[in-house]
């Protein structure tokens, strides 16, 4: 017993009295450390948020370097074909001589029709392969003995080719050709017999059709 008759607590009940009242203080101190790390960490995630749309990450230089090669090196037209072609029927200009009108004539059951397009042939009368004149992507294929099988490329840009008279057909609708790649062989039509074994090629840009022999050697930009 102690001073004035009071009983003191056995040392080991004291102990755990004490215990239970530190026991909030140390409860109350890990909380604080754990709120003040979680706003460290908010505030640090923040900031990195910042860099990241501040300093965005450079663009691919593999899309850059692919993007300047295309414009860097735009196709110019090419003949249709592999083999030294001749003209047979000219392409109809309204501006033209008459002389040079005459010969862009196709007479059929005695009724003349003007070409929108060029027929090439060879002198020897032989056939000769078909090429794509620019790359692009063969929108058409049918078969038509009247003008001849009858084959379309779209190259974009709102250039369309057109070929006819197409004779072993070795493309389908869809496929992507590349400039100079055989799509076929020079072959006949009904429409223009006189010319024998032939190709009739056209070309559309914007809806309007333009005389192939100006556009070879040029890019479509530079067309007129």
């Amino acid at each position: 017993m102690n001073e004035g008759g009071k009983k003191s607590l056995p040392p080991k009940l004291k102990d755990f009295f004490m215990k239970k009242r530190a026991l909030p203080a140390i409860y109350l101190a890990c909380a604080i450390l754990l709120i003040s790390s979680l706003m460290m960490y908010q505030v640090m995630d923040r900031d990195e948020d910042k860099t990241a749309v501040s300093d965005p990450a450079p663009a691919s230089n593999e899309f850059d370097d692919s993007t300047i090669s295309v414009n860097a090196n735009p196709e110019q037209m090419s003949k249709p074909a592999e083999a030294e072609v001749i003209v047979k029927t000219s392409f109809y200009d309204e501006k033209a001589a008459t002389a040079e009108q005459q010969k862009a004539l196709v007479v059929y059951n005695d009724t003349y029709y003007e070409s929108a397009g060029v027929d090439y042939v060879l002198e020897s009368g032989k056939t000769f392969s078909i090429t794509a004149p620019l790359s692009g992507t063969v929108i058409d294929v049918r078969e038509d003995a009247f003008l001849g099988n009858h084959i379309e490329i779209d190259h974009g840009n709102n250039v369309v080719t057109t070929f006819q008279s197409v004779a072993d057909i070795q493309v389908k609708k869809g496929d992507k050709v590349s400039q100079g790649e055989k799509i076929g062989e020079a072959g006949r039509s009904l429409m223009n017999e006189s010319a024998g074994v032939h190709v009739h090629f056209e070309v559309e840009k914007d809806g309007k059709m333009l005389d192939p022999n100006s556009l070879y050697g040029k890019t479509v930009s530079e067309w007129k």
